[in-house]
């Protein structure tokens, strides 16, 4: 047999090769054959070829339920257009809350006004109607002489202006 060491891995060197160039390891890495790189090749290939196509049924997936989705879509913007429709009328109906609580406001202060100067009239109508009360139904009032007339003498009167 020969005289030959053992490697690492347990196989000896081939003949005419040394064993420190055998344990090397950049000549080991050198050495290694090259259906390994291409199976490292291939296997990336098919990976980025399968994530593509997972890439590609999952847009197409993406548009489906876009495309199913779209009917309801529109029904929000729909919904959403009225909300704000509903929202402006309501701070419209605020405003013209405000103003007539002022203009209310205003008329009491009036009707307050009218109010007090009523209790005041009742009270010098109840005045009035005590006086009357106590006044007898009849006066007899003397006659009033027709024979007489009234004139009075006076000397005609030309008045004149300064005007034109």
């Amino acid at each position: 047999m020969t005289d030959l060491p053992m490697l690492r891995n347990g196989t000896r060197p081939a003949a005419g090769r040394s064993a420190a160039a055998e344990t090397d390891p950049l000549v080991e890495r050198l050495r290694r054959p090259i259906h390994v790189g291409t199976l490292l090749g291939l296997t990336t290939g098919l990976y980025a070829t399968t994530l593509a196509g997972v890439a590609i049924l999952q847009q197409q997936a993406d548009r489906e339920l876009a495309a199913a989705r779209a009917p309801a879509v529109a029904q929000i913007a729909e919904l959403q257009a009225m909300n704000r429709r509903l929202s402006d009328a309501v701070n419209r109906l605020a405003d013209q809350e405000r103003a007539v609580s002022a203009e209310y406001d205003a008329i009491r202060s009036g009707v307050d006004t009218a109010e007090s100067a009523l209790t005041q009239l009742a009270g010098v109508v109840g005045d009035v109607k005590g006086a009357a009360a106590a006044l007898p139904e009849r006066i007899a009032l003397p006659p009033v002489p027709h024979g007489a007339g009234v004139h009075a003498a006076s000397a005609p009167a030309h008045a004149t202006t300064g005007g034109s």
